[in-house]
């Protein structure tokens, strides 16, 4: 028999019994429906987790202090270790911020303005400047801090000063430089409602409050990416539970891991759902291969071959297969579009928006994957109905009641 004449065949078979075909067909369906959809949506989750670090260089390392605070004898240790190129150190002040009337509890961020760039990548202004001289009372506004003004008249505070203080024991009124664009988070800060300030100016202020000249929180910049591993090595070596290294390398490695192993979980799950169809396939063929033993009697009587038998019954269940790989991916992704639109709240902006909307994604690789693992369980289950069609006696068919 040649190719088109089993496709025939095939086709015309399983619209002989349209009712268990589209049972059968419906258990596929839904099992390749609930793969992609699943799958679509990790890999969503996946991509905007990710966004939450990208841009971030790989090269950066956050130290964070544990047991004390950091001073420049830290800073001028660190830079003189093998492998590091610079160190910026970095202060972080909860603060009250009068304004309107209205008191509210921010983090003031202390960072060498001629660094912000590499402490918090993709970083932009969307009014003024930034601070030219370091020593000056000056801040940088988060864009979340102004989000009551309409942003036609954000622009207008620029050059005004503004009150923060800590309860009763420190007062301060700098000057607006600039207001951030939306930016989202980074691992030490939320940017959007956080205030930066110049390091020098932030250093007076902390000390003000403890006392001594300290930082919370040490960025340091690697030579290049693959000497990362040798600070953090270093670093843990100099301080021990003292301090705690966080390299970007290794948390966008960690997240890699999490999202892989998720779509792996996710998927084996969801497989299994085709898995169940796969016995159903099994008992709708030998279910048929029953019904049309006469039928098997009479081809293998007028020369089909054992194997012209054997591939019409398996071409049938690729067939449904088929069929239902096609409109399960189709539907599937468009229920993972759904299930996203339900859950998430809608994306806030900036390169690293704390707050992500999901957006399914289905690669071509996760889409062949699923229509290579359906067609393979599909054949593994029509393929003992069959061989056992093609193993049938011509004469005890024919004779068949």
């Amino acid at each position: 028999m040649r190719f088109r004449d089993i496709t025939r065949f095939s086709f015309k078979a399983m619209m002989s019994r349209r009712k268990r075909a589209t049972l059968t067909l419906l258990g596929i369906f839904l099992g390749v429906l609930t793969l992609t959809a699943v799958i679509s949506f990790a890999t969503g989750y996946g991509f905007a987790l990710k966004d939450i670090f990208k841009g971030s260089s790989m090269r950066l390392i956050y130290l964070s202090a544990r047991e004390r605070s950091f001073n420049d004898l830290d800073v001028s240790k660190i830079e003189s270790m093998d492998g590091v190129e610079a160190v910026m150190p970095l202060i972080r002040i909860p603060m009250n911020l009068t304004i309107f009337g209205k008191t509210k509890t921010y983090v003031v961020m202390g960072v060498d303005m001629d660094y912000v760039e590499d402490v918090f990548p993709d970083i932009e202004l969307m009014y003024g400047d930034w601070p030219p001289n370091p020593k000056e009372e000056a801040v940088v506004l988060g864009s979340k801090l102004l989000e009551e003004i309409p942003p036609e008249e954000m622009e207008d505070m620029i050059g005004l000063n503004v009150k923060f203080s800590f309860g009763n024991i420190l007062t301060t009124r700098p000057r607006i430089y600039g207001i951030l664009a939306p930016y989202g988070t980074s691992i030490i800060a939320d940017v959007d409602r956080s205030v930066l300030a110049p390091l020098d100016y932030a250093t007076r202020l902390y000390v003000k409050l403890v006392g001594e000249k300290s930082y919370t929180f040490l960025a340091i910049v690697a030579e290049d990416v693959n000497s990362v591993d040798y600070v953090v090595d270093q670093l843990s070596e100099e301080y021990g539970d003292m301090a705690f290294p966080i390299a970007m390398k290794d948390v966008q490695k960690q997240l890699d891991m999490v999202v892989n192993l998720s779509l792996l979980v996710l998927g084996a799950i969801a497989a299994m759902t085709i898995v169940v169809a796969s016995i159903g396939i099994m008992n709708a063929m030998y279910t048929a291969v029953t019904e049309r033993t006469r039928i098997i009697g009479v081809m293998r009587a007028m020369g089909a071959s054992q194997r012209d038998i054997a591939m019409s019954f398996l071409f049938e269940g690729i067939l449904m297969s088929g069929i239902a790989i096609i409109s399960g991916m189709i539907l599937g992704y468009g229920a993972s579009l759904l299930l996203a639109m339900i859950m998430g709240p809608g994306r806030t902006e900036g390169p690293h928006a704390a707050t992500f909307s999901i957006t399914p994604a289905l690669l071509p690789e996760h889409a062949a994957a699923i229509a290579g693992i359906t067609l393979l369980i599909t054949i593994l289950g029509a393929l003992p109905p069959a061989l056992q069609a093609a193993r049938l006696e011509p004469a005890k068919a024919l004779r068949f009641e």
